[in-house]
């Protein structure tokens, strides 16, 4: 599989990754596996990548974490925000949006205290979202019924929790495209790559 990690960050790439083996340190672990650590970026880059092929009026990236998707639409010349509540991960985001010389707003907010508002044509993005306050159903359920109710386009890749198998969670992200559609998506559901089992759901109108 071509990495289109280092075809679309060539020069930046194993900045992206100390940046990530930084991140993923300062968050306790011991020793973190590098494939694996490239595996989830590039993840984050062919969502990106995919997203960037979209008719959007920019977009806003929730739960951003290190904003890879973010930082790839940016990349690719597209406009918008990556939010956050984690001010520290923020700081990750900044040092990664300067060295790119990426175009990208940072917001550190509460998106259940204080959400933001899309525009028309907005894009929400939500990769393996999470928070402090609300189990991951719960965000993914709460993200996905926003865009339903408001009729905005969405994107996002489910987290696989540890209670998932292959199968439930290829069900799950079944579900989600189902009750998507019921109310007027289209949506494109597919494993992202053969090594790890996520998939992205990208609901548009």
């Amino acid at each position: 599989m071509t990495s289109r990690l280092k075809a679309i960050f060539p020069d930046d790439w194993k900045y992206i990754l100390s940046v990530y083996k930084k991140f993923i340190c300062s968050n306790g672990a011991q020793k973190a596996n590098e494939m694996l650590l490239l595996t989830l970026l590039e993840i984050g880059v062919r969502f990106g990548e995919r997203l960037s092929e979209l008719h959007m009026n920019g977009f806003i990236e929730i739960g951003c974490g290190l904003a890879i998707p973010s930082l790839t639409l940016a990349k690719l010349g597209k406009s918008g925000r990556a939010v956050d509540v984690d001010s520290e991960v923020l700081i990750y985001v900044q040092d990664l949006k300067h060295h790119l010389g990426c175009n990208l707003d940072i917001e550190c907010r509460d998106i259940f205290e204080d959400r933001p508002r899309l525009k028309k044509r907005e894009l929400l993005i939500a990769e393996k979202p999470a928070s402090y306050k609300k189990n991951i159903l719960e965000v993914e359920y709460n993200i996905a019924n926003w865009c339903k109710i408001e009729g905005h386009h969405l994107a996002m890749i489910p987290t696989y929790s540890n209670d998932d198998t292959l199968l439930s969670y290829s069900e799950k992200c079944e579900k989600y495209e189902k009750n998507l559609k019921q109310v007027g998506f289209k949506v494109e559901n597919r494993q992202v790559c053969k090594k790890l089992p996520f998939r992205w759901l990208i609901a548009t109108r």
